[in-house]
């Protein structure tokens, strides 16, 4: 929502924290306290028609002026800690657009079917929560967002929303099944779009994918499914029934099989997003023939190591994306592509392009960022480019090129196929080179072909040396004994262990070694949030004390997260920030 002072319609008092981790600063207007808040929405409540309230902490309960504001469209109420939602507001007769995603809610806000005219909702529902029936009474409901943070079964009175257009469900818990869309939706008219995305920490919860898409295969109008973070298995073959489908965005996805083979059925795409989708496949099946519709195309993430002939045939094609995937080549064909404006080609191994690119009157984004040119083919690259941009004053392409020869070593490890005959002292070695020069690496290496645990403990330190955020991705089981705890110190000393302390497993560590891992991190850790962390049953309050010293003698501003911070580290905290200002 944009910040317009002098707009009587619209009233933004949205704030965001600074963020000193990551060096994100303040913005918005922040309100000392209710009564500002009052003061604010008095001024304007005879115009006001949208009211931003995102992330006002002094706001703890509705305040009664909103219900003068008879002209009121649309309101957020999100990340305040108001623990009610009065009835009154959903008797505003306007109210359209209802956004509220607070964490202090005791319980689903009454008399929300009360807002008759509502067309929008985006709502938080908490842990053991059920879903709120009166959401099925919003008969001009077109668009509905529902943020889980627990499991709950959707009510086959979801179809009463018959002018429901777009549906979307966030998933923010780490247990539990994800909810399935209830079979009375089947042919329901005005369903458009479709939105699972698990945001949760433990990624790749299964879905039945193929029941889903059964159910959804009889909505007439439906033309956008968006999936992300899921297992789906071979579930993916359900695609192939959404035969009106415009748009598809697959991200972050586990399966079992080629999803092309699902996907070659969906020929009215408009609009194919696969993003970094590790999918175990060597290439994209020759599929793109009757693609005729198709104008974006963006694939990342899979090792795929040329474009099949067909996909040079998409005479509709304005923007593609083609990253992280191993791309060698381009075929010259790529000229036929008249409409093409948007080239992304960034993280392959190309080194070189077809100087048919340069014919492509439409062109005006070329980005080679990360692959293994040359310099001297960089340069004649930007030539031509500059003498296409002279010939016409009216167009001008942006030529983005850094990174060349970067990150080569963990592409040829992605390329090393299971068939490739390779010594285990030399793929360790190989391995060690790909960590060291990015630690995404880890996670492509091919455990089985280490042999020893000798070998895999060398790796793990390896990495967790580079990126401590790695500790999540070890296999313990293959650790020798003792090895662990050395992984664990070395991951210690990385400036950034304030944040990936959780995926440390304490149960695997004695009371000793845990202690020196939390004072190791507490010497090096640069995030205000590392204490909450720490697993405190391990240890006595004394021990505790003594490792908030430390963390405080480092970075002052974790006396913030202490629990019961004593009188003495609050001085030294203030005394340490003062002398840091001074600095």
């Amino acid at each position: 929502m944009a910040n317009t002072k002098n707009n009587p319609e619209i009233l933004d008092l949205h704030w965001r924290d600074e963020d000193p981790d990551f060096g994100i600063l303040s913005d918005g207007v922040w309100c000392k306290d209710t009564q500002d808040i009052i003061r604010r929405i008095t001024e304007v409540k005879n115009t006001v028609k949208i009211i931003n309230l995102n992330n006002q902490y002094s706001l703890k309960e509705i305040p009664l002026i909103l219900g003068e504001c008879k002209r009121l469209e649309e309101i957020d109420l999100s990340f305040t800690p108001i623990n009610d939602v009065p009835e009154f507001l959903f008797t505003l007769p306007s109210l359209r657009s209802f956004t509220c995603c607070c964490w202090e809610l005791s319980w689903s806000p009454l008399g929300l079917s009360k807002a008759e005219k509502l067309e929008k909702l985006h709502m938080r529902l908490h842990q053991n929560w059920d879903f709120p029936k009166e959401i099925t009474a919003l008969h001009e409901l077109k668009y509905l967002t529902l943020d889980l943070y627990g499991a709950i079964t959707l009510p086959d009175e979801l179809s009463k929303l018959s002018k429901l257009e777009e549906l979307t469900l966030s998933i923010h818990y780490d247990e539990g099944v994800i909810p399935k869309l209830p079979e009375s939706i089947k042919g329901h008219q005005a369903l458009k779009k479709i939105s699972i995305c698990d945001f949760s920490n433990k990624k790749n919860k299964t879905y039945d994918l193929e029941i889903m898409t059964q159910t959804l295969s009889s909505c007439p109008n439906l033309e956008f499914l968006k999936l992300s973070g899921f297992n789906v298995n071979d579930g993916h073959r359900g695609l192939s029934l959404l035969k009106g489908l415009k748009d598809l965005e697959l991200r972050y996805l586990q399966v079992t099989g080629n999803p092309f083979d699902s996907i070659a059925a969906l020929v009215k795409l408009q609009k194919l997003e696969i993003w970094g989708n590790d999918f175990n496949i060597t290439e994209i099946p020759d599929i793109f023939s009757g693609f005729q519709e198709l104008q974006i195309f963006l694939f990342t993430g899979s090792i795929i190591h040329a474009l099949p002939p067909s996909f040079y045939n998409l005479v509709n094609l304005v923007d593609m994306e083609i990253g992280s995937a191993g791309l060698v080549s381009l075929d010259r064909k790529i000229g036929n592509l008249q409409k093409l404006k948007k080239i992304h080609l960034h993280n392959n191994v190309l080194e070189a392009l077809p100087d048919t690119i340069f014919t492509l009157p439409a062109l005006s984004v070329l980005n080679i960022e990360d692959n293994n040119f040359r310099p001297n083919d960089i340069a004649a690259i930007r030539e031509k480019i500059t003498e296409i941009n002279k010939k016409s004053p009216n167009k001008k392409i942006e030529f983005t090129a850094e990174g060349q020869g970067r990150g080569i070593r963990i592409k040829k490890l992605r390329s090393i196929r299971e068939n490739t005959v390779i010594d285990p002292l030399a793929y360790y070695r190989f391995c060690v080179d790909a960590v060291n020069d990015d630690s995404a690496a880890f996670k492509y290496v091919d455990k089985n072909r280490l042999k020893t645990g000798r070998y895999y403990d060398g790796l793990c330190k390896a990495v967790v040396r580079k990126s401590c955020f790695a500790l999540e991705e070890i296999d313990t089981q293959l650790l020798d004994k003792g090895s662990y705890f050395i992984i664990c110190q070395e991951a210690a000393k990385n400036s950034g262990i304030g944040h990936a302390f959780k995926s440390i497993k304490d149960e695997l560590l004695t009371e000793y070694e845990y202690i020196r891992i939390c004072l190791e991190a507490a010497i090096h850790n640069n995030s205000t949030h590392f204490l909450p962390r720490i697993n405190t049953k391990r240890f006595s309050r004394e021990i505790y004390e003594r490792i908030c010293w430390v963390a405080v003698m480092n970075n002052p501003l974790t006396i913030k997260h202490m629990f019961e911070p004593t009188e003495e580290l609050y001085r030294l905290s203030e005394l340490l920030r003062t002398k840091r200002k001074a600095k």
